[in-house]
């Protein structure tokens, strides 16, 4: 081996890590708004540009210390199909398992990479090898001490190909994974055990966002015997390190978790959460539950927004995430299989209009993929402005003059929200101003959406993405990379997918993103999407729930550990203004 390869540095000192110093100077540009209503300006008609200058100071803590106690109650809009790391790809999974597992890292409130599971770490020269130095004291909720065996076999069951993991794709870089997908070996060589608190992951080749894919929810650790114990039944009965231990899931209502005494990190303020569940993302009815003092935050209903950000009994929260809503089209069915087709559909929606009309400009209208903030943003990209000239020229370029002859599409979504109907039938007007009609389609649960679009079944469907790590990797290779197990859309272009292997083996950073923009240049020109809006998080809270923070990754990062609850505070308080 080169003297290279067995030289060690510190990991924020090799090149391929001069992203980390990079992420939260670019992420500081997204601040975080709480807004306490009774002092707080009247915000702008435009939110959407302007809410930074009503931004008020965080919730007053008054030199108050946490208080332990109290069962937090959060609501989710859409019930998990598993809490198994290894499977869960949607925002509702890893809100849950990000409270019940840790992973070797983790972000803090402006994405820095810290600590978790792994006290320290460091890197060879050429970014090859990392070497994790585990907590020698940290447990999982069955009491026994975490090792660094459990990390290699939780990594490696991620890989093994008769798991068939969504997720395997995190690991696919590590020396001796394909040899092991292939059953060529019975285990990955790149994983090594060193000690029983140490462990090195060595890759086949340079990977510039490795350490910060580690900070991703399915990148967690979890117990071999509870495992192999539970077998398929795992994702329902989780057993993990995390500040809270799993009690029961009431299907259709609610899971529960309660606080984990011997966190490494420390007991939790909160005895426990509730995730109670709302199918189908109604924020009404969410709210309704909220306004009755039966959960601790809610979503904001669009009808109420302009009066409920002024309410002074709740605290508003405000941040841009890393996030992109769009219609994804199946890139495979004829006749979305042509790009001019594609690029009708795009010029034909007005999403200023959806977004001012029913959205009260709450977003920021989506240019590109890459959302602002993402490194990689690309401001100058032009996108798709509404021009249904222009997609009525493409529609006839591709054999459908007006439309004729074009087939009826479907546009499906497990949303059944006002809104979203809203938003909808806009779409389904606007495209039939050019001759394309579109039937409205509603999937019973999340559970048969979500499977609806591995199976390629859904012609136009309605998908929000937000960012698992602050990384461009995590949206265009992740969503587009035609090998990639979220790629719905089917997109398939070689030369984006050669664009975004060099992407991540390159470690100069300015290289690396030109990468990225030259390849989002393309998919933009390919439409395999109808990007719609960035979007913001934006919720209310109880007066009394202290200690929020919000990172630009959103509502699923929130770190429940650190919030805790202040009722005779908030009672008080809400005393001297009956006064």
């Amino acid at each position: 081996m080169r003297p290279a390869d067995h030289s060690r540095m510190v990991f924020f000192r090799l090149n391929s890590s001069r992203l980390m110093w990079i992420y939260p100077l670019l992420l500081s540009l997204l601040p975080v708004f709480f807004l306490v209503a009774c002092s707080r300006e009247s915000p702008p008609h435009d939110e959407s540009a302007s809410s930074q200058k009503v931004a008020a100071s965080s919730p007053v803590e008054q030199g108050r210390q946490p208080r332990y106690g109290g069962i937090y109650r959060r609501p989710l809009r859409n019930e998990p199909p598993t809490l198994d790391p290894a499977f869960v790809t949607d925002i509702f999974a890893i809100t849950v398992t990000n409270e019940i597992f840790d992973g070797l890292v983790q972000f803090d409130g402006d994405l820095n990479v810290l600590p978790a599971l792994a006290r320290s770490w460091e890197g060879s020269r050429d970014g090859l090898t990392w070497t994790f130095h585990l907590r020698e004291k940290a447990q999982f909720h069955n009491g026994r001490v975490v090792t660094a065996h459990d990390v290699v076999y939780s990594f490696t069951r991620m890989l093994n190909p008769a798991m068939k993991s969504p997720n395997a794709w995190l690991f696919e870089k590590v020396k001796g994974a394909e040899a092991f997908r292939r059953g060529e070996a019975s285990t990955v060589s790149g994983f090594e055990v060193k000690d029983e608190h140490t462990l090195t992951i060595t890759l086949a080749e340079p990977f510039a966002p490795f350490i910060t894919l580690l900070g991703m929810a399915q990148a967690r650790v979890v117990p071999r015997e509870e495992v192999e114990r539970a077998g398929n039944e795992f994702g329902r009965h989780p057993v993990g390190t995390g500040p809270f231990r799993f009690v029961r899931w009431e299907k259709g209502k609610a899971i529960t978790l309660e606080a984990n005494p011997v966190y490494f990190e420390g007991r939790p303020y909160l005895d426990g959460i509730r995730f109670v569940l709302f199918s189908g993302s109604d924020t009404t009815h969410i709210f309704q539950e909220f306004a009755a003092n039966r959960l601790e935050d809610a979503y904001i209903p669009l009808p109420q927004r302009s009066q409920l950000i002024q309410d002074s009994r709740f605290t508003l929260v405000r941040k841009p995430t890393l996030s992109l809503l769009h219609i994804g089209m199946n890139n495979t069915i004829p006749p979305l299989n042509d790009p001019k087709v594609r690029q009708a559909l795009n010029y034909a929606i007005n999403r200023e209009r959806i977004n001012r009309e029913i959205r009260q400009n709450r977003f920021e209208i989506a240019t590109g993929i890459l959302p602002p903030g993402m490194p990689g943003y690309n401001p100058k990209l032009a996108g798709y402005r509404y021009n249904p000239e222009k997609a009525r020229q493409l529609l006839a370029e591709a054999g459908y003059p007006e439309g004729r002859g074009f087939p009826v599409l479907e546009l499906w979504t497990s949303a059944k929200s006002a809104v979203v109907r809203q938003e909808h039938e806009a779409i389904q007007r606007d495209l039939a101003a050019i001759g394309v009609q579109v039937e409205l389609k509603f999937a019973p649960n999340w559970a048969t959406f979500l499977e609806m679009l591995k199976q390629g079944k859904a012609p136009l469907y309605r998908r929000a993405w937000y960012a698992d790590f602050p990384d461009p990797d995590n949206f265009l290779y992740v969503l587009l990379y035609s090998e990639s197990a979220n790629n719905y859309s089917r997109y398939h272009n070689p030369q984006v997918d050669t664009l975004l292997r060099q992407a991540r083996a390159e470690t100069d950073y300015l290289k690396r993103i030109e990468i990225y923009r030259e390849a989002e240049r393309i998919i933009m020109q390919d439409a395999p999407w109808i990007n719609l809006v960035y979007y913001t998080y934006e919720h209310l809270f109880q007066p009394y729930v202290r200690g929020i923070e919000i990172n630009a990754l959103g509502e699923m990062s929130i770190p429940m550990k650190k919030i805790w609850l202040d009722k005779a505070s908030a009672e008080m308080q809400s005393a001297l203004r009956k006064e």
